[in-house]
């Protein structure tokens, strides 16, 4: 692989011409809405098999032609970058036809359906290390965490002895249809389609685990509907993680994550933090310090979805059309994403073995 950045006369071709999105259901929507609107944003091209798919966008005011192949959108519009919004099985052809063509690339999480497919594309992009390459992993934006992680990592709590962490989402109360609920095609359920997230912020909070301990699911469907997970770390840190999306008063998705630590204690969730202190530090009291997350940045300059992380998706895209157009690495890179789509293959080992599984060392293949 080629892994020469592209010229200066390319990168001009380039400029500003927008931005391709491939695949338009909810998340293709989205992004392409979400594009209209970001500073410098644009929308240049639509992709999906279903050409109707692609009328249906245009006729929403997205002002951009419809393909029904990402090859031929490429040789049409040559785009600054491509959204990658298909679900999850169709993710690796299409990334590899964007990096064989040095295309900068935002890929929706997770980064496939399958272990293989994840380190393959993982491998590829390394090859093109001045590419960006952007993962969907949205909370990634939001102030809050990224605040636990810096109380955490920065030593506020003292030595981190456990955690408790929740992922819930009230969706699932009967045998459901389509791919999503289909091991073949989404790789299971509830864990890999919204759990991921939660893993992305543990992975950020806390480093790679050692193993997993799991128990979990389907109630309503054959792919696990919940799911709970001890996790084991290498310092001897352990934590315990629950995800489901068959619980009750969670309409919009929930992310919870309560930290105990021998100097205090910290809890973290989509719209709030607050830490304990046993003692002051240079920042914070002693005692109870609380943060809502407007207090921590302003909101975005555009939010589609208010109640689910709305400023987090305008921010992910906006982080990525700076990225491509600055020539510098997105907020949530490929490395980061394998890491998650390792954590969840193990979590799925241990479910099926109902034996502990092991993370696989960095780099192990």
């Amino acid at each position: 692989m080629n892994n020469i950045p592209p010229s200066q006369s390319e990168t001009d071709a380039r400029e500003h011409r927008g931005f391709v999105v491939a695949g338009l259901g909810k998340m293709g929507i989205m992004h392409a809405a979400m594009l209209g609107v970001v500073p410098g944003g644009k929308v240049a091209g639509l992709v999906d098999v279903d050409a109707k798919l692609g009328e249906h966008v245009r006729s929403m005011g997205v002002e951009a032609p419809a393909f029904i192949d990402l090859e031929a959108c490429l040789d049409a519009v040559r785009p600054e970058g491509v959204w990658i919004a298909t679900p999850q099985f169709a993710h690796r052809p299409l990334f590899e036809i964007c990096l064989r063509r040095r295309v900068p690339v935002f890929c929706e999480k997770p980064l496939a359906h399958a272990l293989v497919d994840a380190r393959a594309m993982a491998a590829l992009a390394a090859g093109q290390p001045a590419l960006p390459v952007a993962v969907g992993f949205m909370l990634a934006h939001n102030p809050l965490f990224s605040r636990a992680g810096e109380l955490i990592r920065g030593g506020a709590l003292g030595a981190i002895k456990s955690f408790r962490a929740s992922c819930r989402l009230s969706q699932v109360f009967a045998p459901m249809k389509g791919w999503t609920f289909t091991r073949d095609k989404a790789g299971g359920g509830v864990l890999i389609n919204s759990g991921c997230h939660l893993l992305f912020i543990l992975l950020e909070m806390f480093g790679r685990p050692r193993c997993f301990t799991v128990r979990g699911g389907g109630v309503h469907n054959e792919v696990e509907d919940t799911l709970g997970a001890l996790i084991d770390y290498p310092n001897g840190l352990w934590g315990v993680m629950e995800v489901t999306w068959s619980v009750p008063g969670h309409e919009t998705q929930t992310h919870d994550v309560e930290v105990i630590g021998t100097g205090g204690t910290l809890e973290v969730g989509n719209q709030w933090l607050r830490v304990w202190l046993a003692r002051r530090t240079s920042d914070l009291p002693a005692g109870w310090t609380q943060w809502r997350r407007a207090e921590l940045e302003p909101r975005a300059d555009f939010s589609l979805s208010p109640d689910y992380c709305g400023d987090e998706f305008y921010l992910e895209d906006r982080d990525f059309v700076e990225a491509v157009r600055k020539g510098r690495p997105p907020r949530v890179g490929v490395a980061a994403a394998l890491a998650v789509q390792e954590m969840v293959d193990a979590i799925y080992r241990a479910l099926e073995s109902g034996a502990p599984a092991p993370m696989p060392a960095e780099g192990e293949s």
